[in-house]
């Protein structure tokens, strides 16, 4: 064997081999070195290739999410509600801009941002940063005219809301990323969004950034056509925001429904908020308050008490009940009526609104059936109106509160009997009442008609749901009856919702609201409302009213029976109803008209 020193000896010249022990050191030194470097590429380049070239691509590219073009929300009549336009989106790569300063000056000029933010952006050491995106012609095409460099443009699409604030709390808005954020955008998110592509961007061997393929086709998504009719909804808002207005109150909302299908024809609330430009407005209205709104429905549960004591034959409609001149000492409570009453029969009950006589007349009932059936109404659970595409009740729906029985003492049963202690949804009562209005059937209120695909074909199609019989067909028209004697100028509290030519059927109701601080009911802050159906012989609309703490007028009566009767004024004949007398009116003021022409 050679040994490691005779082996030097001959490898380094005579005149070094002074210096062998250096040699051998060196040597030994790059030996070491050259085996770390080994060791070192074959990690690198073998242990943590896939780690590092993923760290590597990071670096030199940035991933893109595109959506494709959303689909349409549309009306009963298949005009559009909401619909997505191709827009620009706007991008720098702030290598590439070479006077950043002056850049963002100009851009922040014609897009509206902030020059010095906008600075901050372009001088960043991303390879890639949004400018605007989404924006409207004009800004694109002011854009495109500086032609600055470094700056480019991408093909988005925005979403377009062209009634603005029409029915804005029920359809709800998108972000940017086209996701629907609120309302039914977000409930139908799935069916609505359309196939979603990458887009990569990467540099080539300059340095320069560049955008390479598409890795999937963007397909556009599919349509949701709702049972709105855009000009009951026009009606219903425009008639809220003046009770509002004019009562200087916090919140309307108003409810019409088909009597015969379920189907809400408008769903309104004010104030409102435009969903082109969701940001700018308070996040308080984006809540579709008629769904997700509960509160003590009052009087006009009177309603229901009386057709549960009818059907369960607790009572008769003859049957007198004392109203205690206004004040009745029940246990530890007292319940108050707004007059002094003494015997009242049924029809008395309704039409002056007696708390005292309703409690009576719910204490009659037992308080399990009393509760069963308030469940049967609807109360209690979510009505599933507002739901994802597999059938699941979204948290956003109010299921209201039903006391469990065995909590019930007699003065709960008594409060409950004229509408206190109970929560419902606005939604909730609009379908209990309209119950009265089928004969005893509990319809299931729906505003999605449809689902289509992206090329408009039919996916699913809803249909008219009866979900149970509550009361009979004679209970339902003797409770029809009553509530007809309710609109009446003859001391009945809804007499601000006769309308001339029909009959009306309704109940006013006028809720004290629950202080906290005080624990107990406030004498100054109330909700104003009124249900009821028209015409009351063959229904065709159901409506709900609800005025949230009007400053001036507290009455359900004075605030929100005019808001029933001017919306069924303008909205049955729309439907094709006219008064008794109507196409006979109809006739001779065209013929009055063409007299005066002549």
């Amino acid at each position: 064997m050679v040994r490691l020193p005779r082996l030097i000896n001959r490898a380094v010249p005579q005149r070094f081999r002074g210096y062998r022990p250096r040699v051998v050191l060196m040597l030994v030194f790059f030996l070491l070195l050259g085996s770390v470097l080994v060791g070192r590429a074959y990690h690198l380049q073998v242990m943590q290739h896939e780690e590092l070239a993923d760290i590597a691509q990071k670096q030199s590219q940035r991933t893109l999410q595109l959506k494709g073009r959303r689909g349409e929300i549309l009306d009963r009549r298949g005009g559009r509600l909401a619909l997505s336009l191709a827009a620009d989106s706007f991008f720098a790569h702030p290598a590439l801009v070479t006077e950043p300063a002056l850049t963002a000056h100009q851009l922040a000029r014609v897009l509206g941002l902030d020059a010095a933010t906008l600075e901050a952006r372009l001088r960043s050491d991303r390879g890639f940063v949004w400018i605007k995106r989404q924006v409207v012609p004009s800004e694109s095409a002011a854009v495109n005219a500086l032609d600055l460099p470094g700056i480019g443009s991408i093909e988005e699409y925005r979403r377009i809301y062209p009634w603005r604030e029409l029915g804005a709390a029920l359809l709800g808005f998108t972000g940017t990323d086209s996701k629907g954020l609120e309302g039914l955008e977000y409930a139908y998110n799935t069916t609505l969004s359309g196939s979603q592509a990458i887009r990569v961007l990467t540099k080539d061997a300059l340095g320069r950034p560049v955008f390479t393929g598409e890795e999937s086709i963007l397909s556009p998504g599919g349509h949701i056509r709702l049972t709105l009719n855009p000009d009951l909804q026009y009606i219903a808002e425009q008639e809220l925001s003046r009770a509002v207005d004019r009562s200087e109150a916090l919140l309307g909302i108003a409810l019409v429904m088909d009597s015969r299908t379920g189907e809400m024809l408008a769903v309104a609330q004010y104030p409102s908020f435009n969903p082109n430009a969701y940001s700018a407005s308070d996040k308080e209205t984006y809540a579709n308050r008629a769904i997700t709104y509960g509160y003590e429905p009052g009087s006009t549960l009177k309603i229901l008490t009386a057709a549960i004591a009818l059907e369960e034959a607790t009572v008769k409609p003859d049957m007198l009940f004392f109203a205690e001149n206004g004040q009745w000492d029940y246990y530890d409570a007292t319940i108050h009526d707004t007059s002094k009453h003494g015997w009242l029969d049924l029809a008395g009950i309704l039409r002056v609104s007696s708390n005292i006589g309703a409690a009576k007349l719910g204490l009659t009932i037992p308080r399990t059936v009393y509760r069963e059936y308030l469940v049967r109404f609807g109360f209690g659970q979510r009505v599933g109106v507002f739901q994802d595409e597999q059938g699941n009740a979204l948290a956003g729906e109010a299921e209201g509160y039903l006391p469990p029985v065995e909590k019930w003492t007699p003065v709960d049963q008594a409060a409950i009997s004229f509408g206190h202690g109970v929560l419902v949804s606005p939604l909730q009562l609009a379908a209990a009442v309209n119950t009265i209005a089928t004969g005893g059937l509990l319809l299931k209120p729906r505003v999605v008609l449809e689902t289509r695909d992206a090329r408009g074909a039919v996916v699913d199609q809803t249909a008219t749901t009866v979900i149970r019989r509550v009361i009979s067909t004679k209970t339902a028209a003797a409770v029809r009856d009553l509530m007809v004697q309710t609109i009446s100028d003859e001391g009945g509290t809804g007499a601000r919702a006769i309308l001339p030519g029909f009959s009306v059927a309704g109940k006013t109701g006028t809720t004290e609201l629950y202080d906290l601080k005080a624990r107990g009911y406030s004498k100054t802050k109330h909700i104003a409302s009124f249900v009821g159906f028209v015409p009351a012989e063959n229904p065709r609309m159901t409506l709900v009213v609800i005025i949230d703490e009007p400053k001036k007028g507290r009455y359900g009566g004075d605030v929100a029976a005019p808001v029933f009767r001017e919306i069924s004024r303008r909205a049955l004949p729309l439907l094709g109803v006219w008064p008794k007398d109507g196409v006979r009116r109809v006739q001779l003021n065209l013929q009055e008209k063409r007299g005066k022409k002549k």
